[in-house]
């Protein structure tokens, strides 16, 4: 879109300001929920974008399930001039408080995740790439039971990257009843390289965290063209073709007989990454979703520079 973009990696305050004062940006751009935000950081934001004249565009990333609890607070303190929400009916909850707001869901940056190939080498079974989250009661829980869980109960090797998979065993044991097996976990993973684990595996598990929303991952997975088992849930199967574009499960028998009739069946796999691909390039990335909302932000912005 033509825009200049500078990315600020540091949480000390006096980092930040001369960042600003270096690069000189018209918009400052804060992003989802990190603990610092949550701190004094938060609230010296106002100060900033009113001495350097900043449009403050907020991504509320954890909405809805964190909206309450997470986005709220924040905005309260930062005080942003725009709120893009990853769940429409947020933008009216974001109205009422004086804030415009938009829609801009999870997509897809296709440089960060290259199309698989026919012939790259799947060193992996199954995977899954996800920390626990059990933070809080979500659907998230009833997608582990659908999805993981089945294939613990059966011994079939899964390869588990993320956080908290060993530090949450017990309360794992207490809501499943089993934890997963030490030699599957494979710890932290970094989110620059997810896209190569999903190229090297068979089949990737597509956790789901709401019925009314599709996660982050399940476009960055399928973009890929990797073959995915989500989760049945009414947002997924509105956005994507179950047996053409991925395979969907309700149960943890239907997981099993699915698990055992893909893995030997790469063919029809490839097939099926190849369709979930060309879906995701056709309808959703990011530049696709930007495009549709920039306009809005385009004339807040300008408005603000007129009063100026």
């Amino acid at each position: 879109m033509g825009h200049k973009l500078t990315y600020q990696s540091s949480w000390v305050s006096k980092e930040i300001e001369a960042g600003i004062d270096y690069f000189k940006p018209d918009i400052l751009i804060t992003v989802g929920y990190n603990k610092p935000l949550f701190h004094r950081f938060a609230e010296e934001i106002p100060k900033l974008c009113k001495k350097y004249n900043l449009f403050h565009l907020y991504w509320a990333t954890e909405d809805l399930i964190n909206h309450t609890s997470w986005s709220l607070p924040y905005i309260k303190k930062s005080k942003p001039d725009l709120v893009w929400t990853i769940h429409p009916d947020c933008i009216k909850k974001y109205e009422s408080l004086g804030i415009p707001s938009s829609y801009l869901n999870f997509a897809l940056n296709p440089r960060l995740f290259p199309p698989k190939k026919k012939d790259d080498k799947e060193i992996y079974d199954i995977s899954l790439v996800g920390a626990t989250h059990l933070f809080k009661r979500t659907y998230r829980f009833d997608s582990l039971k659908h999805l993981l869980f089945p294939l613990v109960q059966v011994g079939q090797k899964t390869h588990v990257w993320g956080y908290g998979w060993r530090k949450d065993e017990a309360l794992i044991a207490s809501i499943f009843g089993q934890t997963v097996p030490h030699d599957w976990l494979q710890g932290h993973l970094l989110y620059g390289v997810s896209g190569s684990v999903y190229q090297k595996s068979k089949i990737v598990l597509g956790l789901q965290n709401a019925e009314d929303q599709v996660t982050q991952r399940t476009f960055e997975i399928l973009g890929t063209g990797a073959f995915m088992i989500a989760s049945r849930t009414k947002a997924i199967t509105e956005m994507f073709e179950d047996k053409k574009e991925l395979v969907l499960t309700s149960s943890p028998k239907e997981t099993i007989e699915l698990v055992t009739y893909y893995l030997n069946r790469p063919d029809i796999r490839h097939e099926i990454g190849c369709n979930a691909r060309k879906k995701i390039m056709d309808k959703y990335t990011y530049h696709q979703n930007l495009i549709k909302i920039w306009p809005k932000a385009e004339q807040l912005i300008n408005k603000r520079k007129e009063k100026i």
